[in-house]
Protein backbone atom coordinates (compact mmCIF):
# COMPACT_ATOMS: atom_id res chain seq x y z
CA UNK A 1 0.00 0.00 0.00
CA UNK A 2 1.21 3.54 -0.62
CA UNK A 3 1.90 5.17 2.09
CA UNK A 4 -0.11 8.15 1.71
CA UNK A 5 -3.98 9.26 1.53
CA UNK A 6 -5.55 8.40 -1.46
CA UNK A 7 -6.16 12.34 -2.13
CA UNK A 8 -2.46 12.87 -2.45
CA UNK A 9 -1.31 9.97 -4.99
CA UNK A 10 0.51 11.44 -7.96
CA UNK A 11 2.15 10.25 -11.16
CA UNK A 12 5.21 10.68 -9.28
CA UNK A 13 4.30 8.37 -6.44
CA UNK A 14 3.43 5.92 -9.06
CA UNK A 15 6.64 6.23 -11.00
CA UNK A 16 8.37 5.17 -7.69
CA UNK A 17 6.60 2.03 -6.99
CA UNK A 18 8.65 1.03 -10.24
CA UNK A 19 12.09 3.01 -8.97
CA UNK A 20 11.71 1.52 -5.62
CA UNK A 21 10.86 -2.21 -7.04
CA UNK A 22 7.88 -2.32 -4.77
CA UNK A 23 6.42 -5.93 -5.77
CA UNK A 24 2.69 -7.37 -5.43
CA UNK A 25 1.96 -8.96 -2.26
CA UNK A 26 -0.06 -8.82 0.94
CA UNK A 27 -1.32 -4.95 0.64
CA UNK A 28 -0.41 -4.04 -3.52
CA UNK A 29 -1.68 -5.74 -6.78
CA UNK A 30 -1.17 -4.57 -10.35
CA UNK A 31 -3.47 -4.49 -13.22
CA UNK A 32 -2.72 -3.71 -16.68
CA UNK A 33 -6.34 -3.03 -17.89
CA UNK A 34 -9.67 -2.88 -16.09
CA UNK A 35 -12.27 -5.68 -15.00
CA UNK A 36 -13.70 -6.53 -18.09
CA UNK A 37 -17.38 -6.51 -18.08
CA UNK A 38 -18.00 -10.52 -18.39
CA UNK A 39 -18.84 -13.09 -15.78
CA UNK A 40 -14.94 -13.83 -15.07
CA UNK A 41 -13.38 -10.51 -15.38
CA UNK A 42 -15.91 -9.65 -11.93
CA UNK A 43 -15.21 -12.59 -10.00
CA UNK A 44 -11.62 -11.61 -10.58
CA UNK A 45 -12.16 -8.02 -9.47
CA UNK A 46 -14.50 -9.09 -6.40
CA UNK A 47 -11.94 -11.68 -5.24
CA UNK A 48 -9.10 -9.42 -5.62
CA UNK A 49 -10.92 -6.69 -3.52
CA UNK A 50 -12.46 -8.74 -0.94
CA UNK A 51 -8.86 -10.49 -0.07
CA UNK A 52 -7.75 -7.04 1.17
CA UNK A 53 -10.12 -6.37 2.47
CA UNK A 54 -9.97 -9.87 4.79
CA UNK A 55 -6.27 -9.29 5.41
CA UNK A 56 -4.70 -6.41 5.88
CA UNK A 57 -6.51 -3.72 3.86
CA UNK A 58 -4.32 -2.76 0.09
CA UNK A 59 -4.05 -0.80 -2.60
CA UNK A 60 -5.39 -2.11 -6.56
CA UNK A 61 -4.07 -0.74 -8.81
CA UNK A 62 -5.22 -0.58 -12.84
CA UNK A 63 -2.95 1.14 -15.41
CA UNK A 64 0.47 -0.43 -14.52
CA UNK A 65 2.40 -2.93 -16.53
CA UNK A 66 4.06 -5.90 -14.27
CA UNK A 67 6.38 -8.86 -14.96
CA UNK A 68 6.59 -11.38 -12.42
CA UNK A 69 5.24 -9.40 -9.60
CA UNK A 70 7.57 -6.19 -10.61
CA UNK A 71 5.43 -3.31 -11.76
CA UNK A 72 7.58 -2.15 -15.46
CA UNK A 73 5.74 0.83 -16.83
CA UNK A 74 2.79 3.18 -15.94
CA UNK A 75 0.84 3.22 -18.88
CA UNK A 76 -2.70 4.28 -17.09
CA UNK A 77 -5.74 3.96 -19.10
CA UNK A 78 -8.18 5.82 -21.38
CA UNK A 79 -11.86 5.71 -20.39
CA UNK A 80 -14.06 8.12 -22.41
CA UNK A 81 -16.40 8.66 -19.38
CA UNK A 82 -14.66 7.82 -15.89
CA UNK A 83 -17.74 8.77 -14.06
CA UNK A 84 -19.01 5.82 -15.84
CA UNK A 85 -16.71 3.56 -15.47
CA UNK A 86 -16.35 3.78 -11.61
CA UNK A 87 -20.26 3.65 -10.90
CA UNK A 88 -20.10 0.11 -12.90
CA UNK A 89 -17.15 -0.94 -10.64
CA UNK A 90 -18.96 0.31 -7.40
CA UNK A 91 -22.03 -1.68 -8.52
CA UNK A 92 -19.91 -4.51 -9.02
CA UNK A 93 -18.97 -4.16 -5.15
CA UNK A 94 -21.85 -3.47 -4.21
CA UNK A 95 -23.73 -6.47 -5.17
CA UNK A 96 -21.17 -9.14 -5.36
CA UNK A 97 -19.20 -8.72 -2.08
CA UNK A 98 -21.06 -9.95 1.11
CA UNK A 99 -21.76 -8.17 4.11
CA UNK A 100 -20.19 -4.78 2.02
CA UNK A 101 -16.85 -3.30 2.13
CA UNK A 102 -14.87 0.13 3.04
CA UNK A 103 -13.54 1.22 -0.20
CA UNK A 104 -12.48 4.38 -1.81
CA UNK A 105 -11.73 5.07 -5.58
CA UNK A 106 -9.86 7.46 -7.13
CA UNK A 107 -8.25 8.23 -10.81
CA UNK A 108 -5.07 9.31 -10.59
CA UNK A 109 -4.31 11.79 -13.64
CA UNK A 110 -1.26 11.28 -16.03
CA UNK A 111 0.81 13.09 -18.13
CA UNK A 112 0.14 11.27 -21.24
CA UNK A 113 -3.18 11.88 -20.37
CA UNK A 114 -4.43 8.60 -19.50
CA UNK A 115 -5.41 7.77 -15.82
CA UNK A 116 -4.60 5.61 -13.33
CA UNK A 117 -7.56 4.12 -11.58
CA UNK A 118 -6.81 2.65 -7.46
CA UNK A 119 -9.09 1.08 -5.64
CA UNK A 120 -7.77 1.31 -1.87
CA UNK A 121 -9.50 -1.24 0.70
CA UNK A 122 -9.64 -0.90 4.23
CA UNK A 123 -9.15 -3.91 6.59
CA UNK A 124 -12.46 -5.00 7.88
CA UNK A 125 -13.36 -5.94 11.58
CA UNK A 126 -17.21 -7.02 9.93
CA UNK A 127 -15.52 -10.10 8.06
CA UNK A 128 -14.68 -12.80 6.80
CA UNK A 129 -16.38 -10.98 3.73
CA UNK A 130 -17.54 -13.33 0.87
CA UNK A 131 -18.42 -13.62 -3.21
CA UNK A 132 -21.48 -13.34 -3.77
CA UNK A 133 -21.90 -13.49 -7.67
CA UNK A 134 -23.44 -16.21 -9.60
CA UNK A 135 -22.31 -19.58 -7.67
CA UNK A 136 -19.12 -18.27 -6.95
CA UNK A 137 -19.50 -18.35 -3.28
CA UNK A 138 -15.80 -18.28 -2.14
CA UNK A 139 -13.75 -16.32 0.63
CA UNK A 140 -10.31 -14.88 -0.50
CA UNK A 141 -7.01 -13.70 1.63
CA UNK A 142 -3.87 -12.29 0.65
CA UNK A 143 -0.23 -13.23 1.66
CA UNK A 144 3.64 -12.47 -0.16
CA UNK A 145 2.13 -14.04 -3.40
CA UNK A 146 -1.43 -12.44 -3.74
CA UNK A 147 -4.81 -13.88 -3.08
CA UNK A 148 -5.91 -17.42 -2.19
CA UNK A 149 -9.13 -18.92 -0.92
CA UNK A 150 -9.14 -18.98 2.51
CA UNK A 151 -9.42 -22.81 4.15
CA UNK A 152 -11.26 -23.98 6.68
CA UNK A 153 -9.13 -23.61 9.74
CA UNK A 154 -8.69 -19.87 8.35
CA UNK A 155 -12.05 -19.30 7.72
CA UNK A 156 -12.58 -20.23 11.47
CA UNK A 157 -10.20 -18.25 12.85
CA UNK A 158 -11.45 -15.09 10.93
CA UNK A 159 -15.10 -15.92 11.96
CA UNK A 160 -13.37 -16.18 15.74
CA UNK A 161 -11.46 -12.46 15.23
CA UNK A 162 -14.60 -10.99 14.54
CA UNK A 163 -17.35 -12.16 16.79
CA UNK A 164 -13.85 -10.91 19.05
CA UNK A 165 -13.30 -7.97 18.47
CA UNK A 166 -17.19 -7.11 18.65
CA UNK A 167 -17.85 -8.22 21.33
CA UNK A 168 -14.98 -6.40 23.17
CA UNK A 169 -16.68 -3.23 21.37
CA UNK A 170 -19.86 -3.93 23.52
CA UNK A 171 -17.98 -4.55 26.53
CA UNK A 172 -15.89 -1.51 26.33
CA UNK A 173 -18.98 0.46 25.67
CA UNK A 174 -21.04 -0.78 28.89
CA UNK A 175 -18.02 -0.80 30.94
CA UNK A 176 -17.99 3.16 30.31
CA UNK A 177 -21.07 4.00 30.30
CA UNK A 178 -21.37 2.72 33.89
CA UNK A 179 -18.18 4.36 34.48
CA UNK A 180 -20.12 6.98 33.15
CA UNK A 181 -23.41 7.04 35.27
CA UNK A 182 -21.77 6.58 38.25
CA UNK A 183 -19.75 9.83 37.76
CA UNK A 184 -15.98 8.03 37.56
CA UNK A 185 -14.81 10.89 35.20
CA UNK A 186 -11.69 13.10 35.60
CA UNK A 187 -14.22 16.03 35.57
CA UNK A 188 -17.49 15.66 37.13
CA UNK A 189 -20.81 15.50 34.75
CA UNK A 190 -23.94 18.00 35.52
CA UNK A 191 -27.20 16.35 36.02
CA UNK A 192 -28.38 17.49 32.79
CA UNK A 193 -29.02 15.41 29.31
CA UNK A 194 -25.76 14.53 27.61
CA UNK A 195 -24.17 12.80 24.25
CA UNK A 196 -21.61 10.33 24.53
CA UNK A 197 -18.84 9.63 21.92
CA UNK A 198 -17.09 6.52 22.01
CA UNK A 199 -13.92 6.46 19.68
CA UNK A 200 -12.13 2.85 19.61
CA UNK A 201 -9.09 2.98 17.28
CA UNK A 202 -8.60 -0.46 15.76
CA UNK A 203 -5.25 -0.95 14.75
Amino acid sequence: MINKGLSDITENDLLSLINEGVSEGRNIDYKRDLPKGNDEGKKEFLADVSSFANTAGGDLIFGIEEEQGLPTNVIGIHVVDMDLEVRRLDSILASGISPRIKYEMRAIPLQSGNVVLMVRTQRSWLGPHRIVFKGHDKFYGRNSAGKYPLDVTELRTAFNLSGTVNERIRAFRTDRIIALMNNETPIPFTDTPKVILHLIPLV
